[in-house]
């Protein structure tokens, strides 16, 4: 039997709560810090799935086009960073962790006239809610979602968006 990791992290936390009441430090059980740091191992596991999930898809599909204009690339996050993003034609999707819980979406377009301002194009937040026995579920626009079901989608507006260069 296998147990996840967020249940390990959940009962690590009750266990050093209770040492504290033990030692007179605390009253009681906060449930809502137990939660809290659900919520950041949540949220990094999330990005990490659509990192992973991202990668092999951006592989297999620039394995099937043949012009470099075609090609997608990912810049890979830097380890303990909720950050990546994808790259095509002057077209950026951004993934960030902005907070615990929540997963920004940004697709924003390089200005050739200056080269630090970009225009955001679309954008979508992605967010971690505790559900039936506080297991944490994802929820984009109010409906649960998987990380492969975000990638799909976010992917194909992607596509589109940086077909062409001359986006205005």
């Amino acid at each position: 039997m296998l147990t996840s990791n967020k249940t390990i992290k959940w009962v690590e936390n009750l266990a050093e709560q209770e040492c504290l009441i033990q030692l007179g430090e605390k009253s009681s059980l906060d449930i809502c810090s137990v939660k809290d740091d659900i919520l950041i191992t949540e949220t990094n596991a999330f990005i990490r799935a659509l990192f992973y999930q991202f990668e092999y898809l951006i592989r297999l599909f620039n394995s099937k086009v043949d012009l470099p204009a075609l090609k997608i690339k990912i810049h890979s996050r830097e380890e303990g960073e909720n950050r990546f993003a994808l790259s095509r034609n002057r077209i950026n999707l951004i993934i960030t962790g902005t907070q615990i819980g929540v997963v920004q979406l940004q697709c924003v377009r390089d200005q050739i006239s200056n080269p630090t301002a970009s225009r955001v194009i679309f954008s979508g937040l992605i967010e971690a809610r505790f559900d039936t026995f506080d297991e944490v579920q994802w929820y984009f626009l109010d409906n649960p979602i998987s990380p492969e079901q975000v990638v799909r989608h976010y992917l194909t507006e992607f596509l589109q968006i940086s077909r062409f260069t001359d986006i205005h």
